[in-house]
């Protein structure tokens, strides 16, 4: 598993390159689930000022 910070361009395009598996909205954060077809799985973390925090998971 790895983990990194990503700016407001990384999350777009990760998100816009990935099939988007869960989505769910809390008050300051929404977290995305997807696949990504060179990453695999990624658990998608974004803030409300659009950087966040992306993590690859193992298959």
């Amino acid at each position: 598993m790895r983990m990194f910070d990503a700016n407001p361009p990384v999350i777009r395009d990760l998100k816009d390159e990935s099939e988007t598996l869960a989505e769910k909205d809390a008050d300051d954060f929404t977290v995305v689930t997807a696949r990504h077809p060179t990453l695999g799985k990624l658990v998608i973390i974004t803030g409300r000022h659009g950087g966040g925090v992306v993590v690859e998971t193992e298959e």
